[in-house]
């Protein structure tokens, strides 16, 4: 289930504060970029370790990326996993963004076999699980770019 460009909080919920947004163009991820040495981090962060200093601004990160490196989980992890009881296989990568980070993230794609490094990859927001309150909790993750 992929959520609209808002989040109804009364059925939709993110996974953690500050981690996306939504515009006219879809999801973005939120990051900083400190104003002293330039460092881009995700997530955001008010301290840069580049330069040790509190000097950052929060800033939109691109939407597209490569596929940087990757592995595929064939085996359901131990708790605290949340995932469906009957487990199906995932890949897990690193995006490198323009903004000069890679960002850890799992790979919402069907064809496993054939995820390659150098892909074109997208953000999406999807439900990653159902809370308590039956709020879909929402996390992103990256596609590969629809040919």
């Amino acid at each position: 289930m992929l959520a609209g460009n808002e989040i109804d909080a009364s059925r939709e919920i993110p996974i953690a504060p500050n981690l996306f947004e939504f515009s006219a163009e879809g999801a973005r991820l939120i990051g900083s970029r400190c104003v002293k040495c330039g460092e881009v981090r995700f997530p955001v962060s008010d301290f840069c370790p580049q330069c040790c200093t509190q000097t950052t601004e929060t800033i939109p990160l691109s939407r597209r990326g490569t596929l940087y490196s990757f592995t595929v989980q064939r085996f359901r992890p131990p708790a605290p996993y949340r995932g469906p009881e009957e487990f199906e296989p995932y890949g897990a990568g690193m995006i490198e963004l323009a903004e000069g980070l890679r960002v850890t993230t799992v790979l919402a794609d069907e064809d496993l076999d054939s995820l390659s490094v150098g892909i074109e990859m997208e953000l999406i927001v999807a439900k990653v699980f159902q809370d308590e309150m039956g709020r879909d909790v929402l996390g992103y993750k990256f596609r590969r770019l629809p040919k």
